[in-house]
């Protein structure tokens, strides 16, 4: 067979032809995929948003439709009684001077402290379990169930839950990694236990104005507790509790429990020790909880804890935080022994922008009458409670402890068939979790945990 041969030049123009050709087929298909990608992104963007819309417009159906009365409610963390089976302690009556009639009111979130933590996991798991069963089976907003883990000496867990130690501690003797490791395996702990949220960490910078009272609760310099405050918001958070930075603007060595605090920074050192709050802040830590400390720099007459300058100006507004904030305890010294009793100091720290009122006490309902009459007589004090219910029923929506579901009527209402995982495996979760924390312990501290 006789072999036809083509000449070099006529060989490149075919190729280049060729090359052409198929560069425009090539490009026409990936004009057309990119066309698809761009119509499915948009697709997917469309039912984004349709969804959140979906979802902002129910929430909104949903806090119209709540009574003044349960508003209010969700505006308080306060302690509980017992520690074996949920029983409330006031009535819906007590809103308004008939403390035995009525319905059951609950707080929007429960803090435990120590004599409310049972002598096992077992017990401490069918305690939080009868809490949620209780409000769901009678339509009642389930509450956050928090608690004070910070570790050191403020540890509810201590029998309980593998060693914690301090927040000077962990900085001395851990890197950042395996400090995220710890706080993982206390976060599991805390969730298996029934807890959502967590008081901690301390985001303050330890200097010579707070070290007694901090006493070893910070993790030292700005860039420790930025460093490992990282580290603890997210190990908690991942992990299904959600952290709650404290205390801000900050503290010195006077105690709040039995007097106010004065901070005497300059506002450029004030600035500056809040440097871990706004790098923390990017964290979207779920709360962040006021201190009761005036400040001569900025809004020097008032307790930064009921101070619109603190809470709404600069933590909301300039900062842009976007969670829920936190008073301290209302009940403190610093501001009932100072011209804010408790009554007195609920609507100004509404007034403030802050979302939820800790109570230490295990009756909020005189504080709460408070609020619902300051809200019937003014609408921009109500718009302010809606704000703050909407923030607090939004985290309970995005962790599981609110769940809505609509009735035949149109109307949403809490979920009567929430289901969680079972008390053996929350149970065998806690344990294991414990174990893996009492060997990181081990390994890296002491062979005795720290009391």
């Amino acid at each position: 067979m006789k072999k036809i041969l083509i000449p070099l030049p006529i060989v490149i123009i075919l190729c280049s032809v060729l090359f052409v050709i198929l560069s425009r087929m090539d490009e026409n298909v990936q004009n057309r995929q990119d066309r698809q990608i761009r119509r499915s992104a948009s697709d997917v963007h469309k039912v984004t948003v349709e969804n959140k819309k979906s979802r902002d417009i129910a929430i909104t159906q949903y806090i119209e439709n709540l009574s003044l009365e349960k508003k209010v409610c969700q505006l308080f963390i306060a302690n509980l009684e017992g520690s074996t089976s949920f029983t409330p302690v006031e009535k819906n009556g007590a809103l308004y001077g008939s403390p035995r009639s009525g319905s059951d009111i609950v707080p929007g979130g429960y803090l435990f402290f120590s004599y409310n933590v049972a002598g096992s996991p077992k017990e401490i798991i069918s305690f939080t379990d009868s809490i949620r069963n209780y409000c769901i089976s009678r339509s009642i907003i389930p509450p956050f169930l928090a608690i004070d883990q910070e570790g050191g000496f403020v540890n509810r867990l201590r029998n309980i839950a593998g060693p914690l130690p301090s927040c000077s501690r962990v900085a001395q003797c851990l890197g950042i990694a395996e400090a995220y490791e710890l706080y993982s395996l206390q976060a599991k702990q805390l969730s298996a236990l029934g807890f959502n949220v967590n008081l901690a960490p301390v985001a303050e910078i330890c200097t010579e104005e707070n070290e007694k009272f901090l006493n070893g609760r910070s993790f030292g310099s700005s860039w420790n507790v930025t460093a490992y405050g990282t580290a603890a918001v997210n190990g908690f958070q991942n992990n299904k509790i959600g952290a709650v930075l404290k205390h801000f603007p900050g503290n010195t060595n006077t105690d709040p429990h039995t007097g106010l605090p004065e901070i005497m920074l300059p506002m450029e050192k004030l600035e500056s020790s809040l440097v871990p709050f706004n790098n923390l802040i990017s964290m979207n830590p779920a709360g962040i909880l006021m201190s009761h400390s005036r400040t001569s720099a900025v809004d020097p007459q008032m307790p930064a804890c009921i101070s619109k300058e603190w809470v709404t100006d600069r933590l909301r507004s300039a900062m842009g935080y976007e969670g829920i904030i936190f008073s301290d305890d209302i009940f403190m010294g610093a501001l009932a022994d100072n011209g804010y009793p408790p009554e007195k100091a609920a609507v100004m720290a509404v007034e403030a922008g802050v979302d939820c009122i800790m109570i230490s006490e295990k009756r909020f309902a005189g504080p709460a009458l408070i609020l619902i009459q300051k809200a019937q007589e003014d609408p921009a004090f109500a718009e302010k409670i809606d704000a703050a219910v909407r923030r607090v029923i939004i985290y309970k929506l995005r962790t599981g402890v609110l769940q809505l579901e609509y009735e035949e009527d149109g109307t949403l209402q809490p979920a009567q068939n929430y289901m969680c995982a079972q008390p053996e495996d929350r149970a065998a979760a806690f344990y294991d979790a414990k174990q893996k924390n009492i060997d990181l312990y081990r390994q890296y501290f002491t062979s005795v945990p720290e009391k």
